[in-house]
């Protein structure tokens, strides 16, 4: 097969692909917002950026460029079958929530945006790569990650402002997180794995009540019960050396790790047994993890362990979101269309993740048309690549995905017939 075949073959399939995902997540929606949703799925593939007028070009449509910018903007504005939306990314996810204890990695991210003065709830945060306090807007995110490649599926995304009139705090935007997850899950249960910021009594508190699991990274300054005294976490973890070895790779690094456990309590959580696992190897100081599970077994402290590391892949979907999609060039002005943008990245970014899940011949002709160093065994994180061989299908395509619209017919058409006398 000539190479104008194989690109028309790909592209094809790219667009089948992209239109039967859209067409489940928009089930009985609206036609207008069914299609807002095609096109936008299709444009953030094609075009690897959230800006509407880098969008708006890969639709390849008749009219002018400005035209359908204005056409996605109002859409996205004054889009109002959110709920529908969600229930249907709901329902998409669940074969990735089948476990009777799922994973959820929860972390909040910044958008900075020094320069902006128009966008609507401009608020301030903190710059995780400076330090410095800047305008822009927070995150919140709890993902599930794939069975076997681990890949995250965002199951929560929500971008807010402290600016907001009903912003209350950051920990109130998790517990709306938590509650959604709940909801979601029904009657199978959620292991919140959390960093150091979450680290707080009343946030476990939340879990608990949600008859949830957590596994949260403990601060310095924490105290904890150990036989009927009050000590600190350092204290307690220094007398730990580590009786499990446990070797791992952590973003392609490879540590040798020494692992122990000790039951714990909580001076506010009077009788709740709580499990701390210590760990050393992964910094000059020990890390340590508290968890309400009650852990024994070797397996079972290092499953805790496991759930840990495995944090690392929501800070690759962050790097994904601003790196391979430019989410900090984002533009549109309502705090509404904000939200719902960021949203269908997360959603594009679950497309990818449940693709490179199968790793069929989809798969693999994507990853092949993008060009990279590092061989397939060697990649941990295929998003990257996989988000670049989708542009670089789709770059030569002219079409765009209106020919995958169709115009629905009226089952019982009233036209009127005029019959001629014979």
């Amino acid at each position: 097969m000539n190479n104008y075949n194989t690109n028309r073959q790909d592209i094809y399939t790219v667009k089948r692909s992209i239109f039967n995902f859209s067409s489940k997540l928009s089930k009985g929606m609206q036609k207008p917002n069914r299609n807002f949703i095609l096109d936008m799925l299709f444009g953030l593939s094609k075009g690897k950026s959230v800006i509407l007028a880098d969008i708006a070009r890969t639709l390849e449509e008749s009219i002018d460029t400005v035209q359908t910018i204005k056409r996605l903007s109002s859409r996205l504005d004054k889009f109002h079958e959110d709920d529908q939306l969600l229930a249907n990314y709901g329902e998409m996810i669940q074969p990735q929530l089948r476990d009777k204890d799922n994973l959820i990695i929860v972390d909040n991210s910044e958008i900075i945006k020094p320069y902006s003065n128009k966008l609507e709830g401009l608020g301030q945060v903190r710059d995780g790569s400076t330090g410095k306090i800047e305008k822009g807007y927070w995150t919140t995110n709890m993902i599930a990650v794939a069975k076997d490649t681990k890949h995250p599926i965002p199951v929560y995304s929500h971008l807010y402002s402290s600016s907001e009139k009903d912003f209350i705090s950051e920990n109130e935007e998790t517990y709306k997180g938590l509650h959604h997850i709940r909801n979601v899950l029904n009657d199978k249960k959620a292991t919140f794995v959390m960093d150091r910021g979450y680290d707080n009594v009343e946030m476990m508190k939340r879990i608990l009540k949600q008859e949830d699991n957590f596994i949260i990274r403990l601060k310095k300054n924490r105290h904890l019960l150990y036989q009927n005294k009050k000590l600190s976490v350092h204290d307690l973890a220094i007398r730990r050396k580590g009786k499990i070895n446990f070797r791992t790779e952590i973003k392609g690094t490879v540590y040798d790790l020494k692992v122990s456990h000790i039951t714990v309590g909580i001076p506010s959580l009077k009788g709740k047994k709580l499990t701390m696992v210590v760990v050393y190897g992964y910094g000059k100081e020990p890390m340590v993890l508290l968890t309400n599970k009650l852990v024994k077994k070797k397996d079972e402290v290092l499953s805790i362990l496991k759930a840990y590391i495995t944090r690392w892949r929501i800070e690759e979907m962050f790097r994904v979101q601003k790196h391979e999609f430019g989410l900090e060039e984002i533009r549109v002005r309502s705090l509404s269309s904000l939200n719902r943008l960021f949203l269908l990245l997360s959603i594009i970014i679950t497309f990818m993740s449940l693709k490179v899940e199968k790793k069929n011949g989809f798969f693999h002709a994507v990853i092949k048309r993008a060009k990279g160093i590092k061989g397939t065994d060697q990649i941990r994180m295929f998003l990257y690549r996989f988000s670049a061989g989708m542009k670089a299908i789709l770059e030569k395509d002219s079409k765009g995905i209106q020919h995958f619209k169709y115009i629905e017919r009226p089952k019982n058409p009233r036209q009127l017939e005029l019959k001629l006398a014979l």
